[in-house]
């Protein structure tokens, strides 16, 4: 830092005595209560400290500046000449230190940041894409970089190698926040002109057709794994390596497929096919957004959150005015 940048009260001092002396913020704060009180009892009031530790603190900035600062007169302490010509500069110096480490206003507009997500392709075409026009109109620089979801997800919160994770059981792990953002529930999923469609499908023949499942990881289970042993005569034709790559199996052949209901009625909509009412009970399933506690105080984190939890609730909103989501 050259000479120049130091605040007033420091120039005169010899460069190679320079760090050694310069004073310390919370000098510079005393002198500038001293000056504007010219009172040791005063400025020690303001500042919170007893008048012996701010006559010792007046003491060491005569010392570092090589001045009185403030003297004895008939009406009381008087500034010196140099503590008057220090006294306005100090006071925009401080200021402008003040605004140095007050935290910036956060301002969607200005962010220019990427998030770093992980997410299955249901977790993208459920959490994501309902909020993608909120996030792009609101923040047009904000990117979000979304890996694929696993086993070390949620520890990489911890770690900052991640910003969110969109999961479908509930998050733990140490330091791990999460919210629920919907439930659901679980259709099957065919092409149309299939004999299942028209009529009620019953047990024996769900377990007839061959099935499609979809492989994820560890963000969901397949919900048929856990069946009672004698509804665990499926025959499993693929394993998709996806949610997306089911539909286009599903419509080449009599293979049956079993989904999360926003993904069955999405794939069904977009690719002509027909969705069905399991005959199996099967158990419905939370899905949340998960971050880490150390992300609580940044402010584009939790703006992006909240974005998020926003759209999902109007998202819901519009299934379920539609029927969509009605079970």
């Amino acid at each position: 830092m050259t000479r120049s940048a130091w605040p007033p009260c420091v120039e005169g001092i010899k460069e190679s005595d320079l760090i050694a002396r310069r004073p310390e913020l919370r000098l510079l704060t005393s002198l500038e209560a001293l000056l504007e009180t010219r009172s040791v009892s005063q400025a020690a009031d303001r500042l919170g400290v007893s008048q012996p530790a701010m006559s010792r603190t007046l003491a060491r900035l005569r010392d570092q500046l090589g001045d009185p600062l403030l003297v004895r007169s008939r009406g009381g302490m008087v500034p010196t000449p140099r503590a008057e010509a220090l006294a306005g500069p100090l006071r925009r110096w401080l200021t402008q230190g003040e605004d140095l480490l007050r935290p910036d206003a956060f301002t969607p507009g200005r962010l220019d940041r990427t998030f770093r997500v992980a997410s299955t392709d249901f977790g993208i075409l459920s959490v994501v894409k309902p909020a993608v026009r909120r996030i792009t109109e609101t923040a047009p620089a904000a990117c979000l970089q979304i890996s694929a979801l696993s086993s070390a997800s949620l520890k990489h919160l911890a770690d900052g190698r991640l910003d969110l994770v969109i999961i479908g059981y509930p998050p733990q792990g140490a330091g791990v926040l999460s919210r629920r953002l919907f439930t659901e529930r679980r259709l099957g999923l065919v092409r149309e002109g299939h004999p299942v469609v028209g009529g009620e499908i019953g047990i024996d023949a769900f377990f007839e057709w061959p099935h499609v499942t979809p492989l994820v990881g560890e963000g969901f289970a397949d919900p048929l794994e856990y069946a009672p042993d004698h509804l665990r005569r499926r025959r499993v034709a693929i394993s998709a390596p996806s949610f997306s790559s089911v539909p286009d199996l599903v419509a080449e052949s009599d293979a049956l497929a079993v989904l999360p209901a926003r993904a069955a009625l999405h794939f069904a909509a977009l690719y002509g096919l027909h969705t069905f009412e399991p005959p199996v009970a099967l158990p419905a399933f939370g899905y949340f957004m998960a971050w880490h506690q150390r992300s609580t105080d940044d402010a584009a984190t939790q703006w992006l959150i909240e974005e998020i939890a926003a759209a999902q609730r109007e998202w819901e909103a519009s299934l379920k005015s539609g029927g969509a989501l009605s079970a």
